[in-house]
């Protein structure tokens, strides 16, 4: 399994995405960061936790985004060119090809948003003193505690853009893969309010867990049924 993992890592040439992974991490602080200067003396944010909680929308939607797109390279298009027929044509079990896939579309999804939130974070310990980016400071073992809520939602986050897959798989069309992504992202991004406190939908456990169960069935579906598949 790790061979065909490497395999479809060099095929598909993934290590090209680090650069554009890099450019919306980047993308992401700049903005926010942005809103956060502009605001002047009536700060738009009051601290970490206001901060980042915009930041991890922009990083969930953006990564939705994202691994829709490797999806599209990975699945989508080589159904819709007829290239995966060649692929079926290996020693292998189809089961196990198209397993390798969509674990590199999960594994990429879950490891860009762990390192974009880490990163993000270390610019924000080092850069706040300097561009003021909100009114209090933050210590470093208030970041070091949001570990383990940053690790449970990338993992969700990942199986929810498994679900793109179900949508691109109707028609093999990269553009509904990534439409269907956006809607995604926004949809579930979205915020509500009660006129006085406002949340987005992700912050309702049962959302994102619902979500990430259907990413993940849709994904076992198409394992378990990519034997009866007609790729005619």
């Amino acid at each position: 399994m790790l061979k065909l993992l490497r395999l479809e890592w060099k095929k598909n040439r993934i290590a090209s995405y680090f650069k554009s992974l890099i450019i919306c991490i980047v993308g992401i602080f700049a903005a926010v960061a942005l809103m956060a200067v502009g605001s002047g003396d009536e700060k738009m944010f009051q601290d970490y936790t206001d901060f980042m909680s915009l930041t991890n929308i922009l990083i969930r939607i953006v990564f939705i985004i994202f691994a829709s797109v490797i999806l599209s390279r990975l699945v989508i298009d080589e159904y819709k060119n007829k290239t995966v027929q060649l692929l079926f044509t290996y020693p292998l079990k189809r089961k196990k090809i198209i397993l390798a896939k969509l674990s590199l579309v999960f594994g990429f999804c879950f490891f860009s948003i762990m390192i974009a939130t880490i990163m993000i974070n270390i610019a924000v310990y080092f850069l706040n003193p300097m561009m003021n980016l909100f009114e209090t400071s933050v210590e470093i073992q208030e970041m070091v505690a949001t570990i383990p809520s940053t690790f449970i939602h990338a993992f969700m986050i990942a199986g929810v853009s498994l679900i793109p897959l179900y949508f691109g798989m109707r028609k093999k069309s990269t553009a509904s893969t990534i439409t269907s992504a956006v809607l995604i992202g926004f949809v579930i991004n979205t915020t509500v309010s009660n006129g006085g406190t406002s949340a987005s939908l992700f912050q309702f456990i049962g959302v994102p867990i619902i979500m990430c169960l259907l990413g993940l069935i849709i994904g076992y579906l198409s394992y378990y049924k990519v034997d009866k598949v007609d790729l005619i």
